[in-house]
């Protein structure tokens, strides 16, 4: 229920959010000229996530990893910039606005503001539609407006943001947003080298995974959004409501203004904890509210003459299926236990979309044998949350399973202990 609102929403806040510090920030230092070029930015992300979204669908073709690596890093380089420039430009801020200074920008600065709104609109713009195209099947009035309203709020955000940042402290706005902009850079990072380590561009070994694979599962995803909306609170809370004069008045009047200050300070203590908690609730509502996927309990299965026959029958049924040897018929050294005894070689076995049968370890090359669970037609690494395609199941690679080497005999898969035990040292405890 509401699965289109909060895509829609939590994919836009990232984007709202920093395009409302940009805006803010070009306010503060009055540098309006460069204001249109955000916009411009804007206008051009949007038609590009919509023609990204119809040329990947005339072709047929997936928004690869690739792809989607290479807008992270792109994203994050030019907000690394942007965070550079703010940092920079807020030593003499102050100066800049006191002397009403309109600077002269080049075309390198203007492109810089327009490329980094691009991307970081394009990115996510581009999960949008993809995410709303995969549905269409389904779509409805409903879900239109579902759509709507949390791009609708992922806006309002921004625009709250902007308008009650223009009122903050100097200082606190740049020390809070800056903070903001490195979490986000931090995840376009992280995103970026997961992404790539699939298609093989960045080499990561298991501990790199175990490491990586945490910080891009959807959980964590949730928790930064969260992180997120506590600082548009604090934020919030640290904006002056109101300007109350307290020196150069005395007796009753400056009793009076003291008493405001205290009520607008316990009204937003009020506030924060309160939003604290709905935070708090919309986090744990959304972890929860993710799907667990079917992880079957492996059957075992018997070693006879040093091969393992699987029925076919028993993985024709679409699901994923898991298999183990049987510790109690098995010759004490079956390979699938590794040289030492302490390993416990997991296979699975799924069908594929043409009904053909594909087998392949519990395990891959990156995150190890963290295993699959299966949601739907697709199965999802329980390490990083990789989806992985039924149909890719046998080609290996990234984070697919590893493929093992087997046969069809009959109503049988046949498969080799030698082989099914060569990826044994994964599998220890």
């Amino acid at each position: 229920m509401f699965e289109t609102l909060t895509i829609t929403l939590r994919e836009g806040i990232e984007a709202a959010l920093v395009i409302g510090i940009i805006l803010a920030y070009l306010g503060k230092t009055n540098k309006q000229a460069l204001k249109k070029y955000v916009y411009a930015g804007i206008i051009a992300a949007v038609a590009g996530s919509i023609a990204t979204a119809i040329a990947i669908q005339m072709l047929l073709a997936e928004w690869s990893e690739f792809m989607e690596g290479l807008m992270f890093f792109i994203a994050a380089f030019f907000l690394g910039t942007m965070l550079i420039w703010m940092h920079r430009t807020s030593k003499h801020l102050k100066q800049d606005i006191e002397q009403g200074v309109e600077s002269a920008f080049d075309k390198w600065q203007a492109l810089g503001v327009l490329a980094l709104t691009f991307f970081m609109i394009y990115r996510e713009g581009a999960e949008i539609v993809l995410f709303l195209s995969a549905t269409a099947k389904e779509a409805s009035v409903a879900t239109v407006l579902e759509g709507a309203t949390g791009l609708a709020l992922a806006v309002l955000f921004g625009f709250l943001f902007i308008k009650g940042s223009l009122r903050m402290n100097l200082g606190r706005f740049f020390k809070i947003t800056g903070v903001m902009l490195a979490i986000i850079i931090f995840q376009l990072i992280v995103g970026g080298i997961h992404e790539w380590s699939e298609v093989g561009i960045i080499n990561l070994d298991q501990t790199g995974m175990s490491i990586i694979g945490p910080l891009v599962k959807e959980s964590a995803s949730i928790v930064f959004t969260g992180i997120m909306l506590g600082f548009l609170v604090l934020l919030f809370i640290m904006v002056p409501w109101k300007q109350i004069q307290t020196e150069g008045i005395e007796g009753i009047e400056k009793r009076k203004a003291l008493g405001a200050v205290r009520k607008e300070r316990n009204r937003k203590i009020t506030i924060g904890i309160v939003a604290a908690f709905l935070i708090l609730a919309f986090v744990s509502a959304q972890i929860s509210a993710l799907p667990q996927g079917v992880d079957p309990k492996p059957e075992k299965v018997s070693v006879t003459e040093g091969e393992v026959r699987i029925p076919v029958a028993s993985a024709a049924d679409g699901d994923l299926h898991k298999y183990i040897c049987d510790a109690q018929n098995h010759p004490a050294d079956c390979p699938m236990h590794g040289s030492d005894g302490r390993a416990d070689v997991r296979i699975l076995a799924m069908t594929k979309s043409d009904g053909s049968v594909a087998v392949a370890y519990d395990a891959c090359a990156l995150c190890g044998a963290a295993g699959y669970v299966q949601e739907g037609d697709e199965l999802i690494c329980k390490r990083c949350e990789a989806p992985i395609n039924r149909d890719s199941l046998d080609l290996g690679g990234g984070c697919n399973p590893i493929p093992i080497p087997f046969s069809i005999e009959g109503n049988e898969i046949v498969i080799k202990t030698v082989d099914a035990g060569e990826k044994a040292e994964l599998f220890k405890n």
